[in-house]
């Protein structure tokens, strides 16, 4: 028996729960090389593993699925695990498998931070499943293998970084086309992926944009002519032939836009040089992505044939110096008038063609006051053939969302008082009634339960029970606790929710006796309650706040003890 007790107390991830809690899971899965936006056989198969690993274990419960697929695991900067992270701060997630400690990440400081520290603030459940870590049966031993492993893999990650920084600065140097794509108005030369050769589709395009330029045409005036014109902007010709990017997973029409136009006018590769690291970021170093200085880049001249004069390249790049001098002489203009202050950021949204609504500033006729309006970024750049026009002015937003707010803060408050009311009268009968014995019973049948476990997988560890048999009874087993637990509580008169609606019903009754008497919307109150909103075409808006479906679910719970007290 000493034998199997030290087996038992090595056995981290597989050890039995010591409640039947039923967890809302999220698979978190990880690919670091692109696929063209389409998942690989990496992916699936990460995703195969941990649903097999739930399948065998009742009481995780799949809720969604994460998957980052290209994207590096040197930092968290990634779009579905910061989506999966928002759904943890909202409470409807609380734990989180991955296949390997790797998929979470390769940094050993920032993936050490979130098993220690974020994951224990926010009650999550994590779990590795070839690594056998779980933080809910994790014993020392399995902490000291899970540091090791990310000391391996922040070194691996680092070690690969420092050979890719040289490979790629030797490449740079050669004069090397590194992208992953060519500029617009070239291709890759399908005998060498480095070197460019005129795209004799799209080159024409982009001497067209010079001339304009040249003719004195400002950047929105080339921006209207193409749209207008109905030639593909850059990311809707990949598009357009099949190639996905992060910037043209859209359903709508990709247009051009002036920092497409700006970014062509000024790009020596027209004129058959290579300017390349004007990004750079470094692991192995420590460095984070950020935009190179001008000095720092690596410039190849004549690395590949121009599409354009060098002495039309030199006119424009006068005319754009010019135009910028202008635009920073007139900046400071009316500095002693208010500045915009959007406090909605990226939760206010056009609900036809889905453009973050921004903020923009006016100034009246006598120079004296200055207006603030929210307006569609598209239409604002494309007029109507981008979108259609709305707009609202920032105070009536601010009213009509705090009003809102306002509403919902009553309501909730009523609800939890009507709750309360009726939990108590639920209690006092159930008291009246007299069901010690039954609640003694109950408990006595609970505690043998729970105790059969360990009994079941000592007779698993000395082949007494197939595994088969170990997972259908231990399933079994959860069942009937569940069942005894309900029971149990409705006799206690306890009201048991899910964890996202106890979540729920904390942040608000916290928000509301910090926000309740508040006379304007701030930043931190669009935090707090503002999950999205979004501008119709009539001006009217569709508000969603945080909770929502706690709400539902305190109503449907009122309106179910009401039915028991009558």
């Amino acid at each position: 028996m000493a034998r199997t007790s030290r087996k038992k107390q090595n056995k981290s991830s597989e050890s039995i729960p010591e409640t039947v809690r039923v967890y809302n899971t999220a698979l978190y899965v990880r690919l670091s090389v692109e696929d063209n936006g389409k998942d690989s056989d990496s992916i699936e198969s990460q995703i195969r593993l941990i649903e097999e690993y739930i399948a065998e274990r009742p009481y995780l419960k799949k809720a969604a699925v994460f998957s980052d697929n290209g994207y590096t695991g040197t930092d968290f900067l990634r779009p579905e695990f910061t989506r999966m992270m928002d759904a943890v701060k909202d409470g409807l997630i609380d734990c989180i498998i991955v296949k390997d400690l790797s998929r979470l990440g390769r940094n050993y400081i920032e993936a050490g931070e979130f098993i220690e520290k974020i994951y224990p603030f926010y009650g999550l459940r994590f779990i590795s499943v070839n690594d056998f870590y779980d933080t809910v049966t994790a014993t020392s031993n399995s902490q000291l293998t899970v540091s090791l492993a990310n000391i391996v893999n922040d070194y691996y990650a680092k070690d690969i970084s420092r050979k890719v920084t040289t490979a790629m600065q030797m490449k740079m140097e050669n004069g090397d086309y590194i992208g992953n794509y060519a500029p617009h108005g070239y291709l890759k030369d399908p005998n060498n992926k480095n070197h460019l050769i005129i795209d004799p589709e799209t080159a024409p395009v982009i001497r067209q944009i010079f001339k304009w330029r040249e003719e004195g045409i400002s950047y929105m005036g080339i921006n209207s002519r193409l749209n207008e014109a109905g030639i593909p902007s850059p990311s809707q010709y990949k598009a357009d032939h099949g190639i996905v990017t992060n910037n043209n997973k859209k359903t709508r029409t990709i247009l051009w836009n002036k920092h497409v136009i700006t970014d062509i006018l000024s790009n020596v590769v027209y004129i058959g040089h290579l300017a390349q690291k004007r990004g750079s970021q470094c692991l192995y170093a420590g460095l984070p992505f950020h935009r190179t200085p001008e000095e720092e880049w690596i410039v190849v001249r004549n690395t590949h044939e121009a599409v354009i004069s060098e002495e039309l390249f030199n006119k424009v790049q006068k005319i754009n110096r010019k135009t910028a001098e202008t635009a920073k002489a007139n900046s400071g203009k009316y500095d002693y008038l208010p500045k915009a202050n959007n406090i909605y950021g990226k939760k206010l949204v056009c609900t036809d063609c889905g453009a973050v609504i921004k903020l923009y500033r006016s100034i009246s006729t006598k120079k004296d006051r200055a207006y603030f309006t929210y307006k569609c970024t598209t239409y604002s750049e494309h007029g109507k053939i981008g979108c259609t026009d709305r707009k609202m002015r920032q105070a009536d937003l601010d009213e009509a969302v705090l009003a809102v707010i306002r509403k919902q803060m009553d309501v909730f408050i009523d609800m939890e008082s009507t709750l309360e009311r009726l939990l108590a009268m639920k209690k006092a009968r159930l008291k009246s009634c007299g069901n010690g014995q039954e609640i003694a019973a109950l408990q006595k049948k609970i505690s043998n339960k729970k105790s059969m476990f360990s009994g079941m997988y000592v007779e698993l560890k000395e082949g007494l029970l197939s595994q088969e048999e170990y997972t259908q009874t231990r399933r079994i087993l959860s069942d009937d606790i569940a069942a005894l637990e309900q029971r149990l509580a409705e006799l206690e008169g306890v009201k048991i929710e899910t964890e996202e609606q106890v979540n729920g019903s904390r942040k608000w009754k916290t928000y509301i006796s910090r926000y309740y008497d508040a006379a304007e919307m701030t930043a931190e109150m669009v935090e707090a309650f503002i999950s999205e909103i979004r501008l119709n075409e009539n001006n009217t808006l569709d508000i969603k706040l945080n909770y929502m479906d706690e709400f539902a679910e305190i109503y449907s719970t009122c309106e179910r003890l009401r039915k028991e007290v009558a």
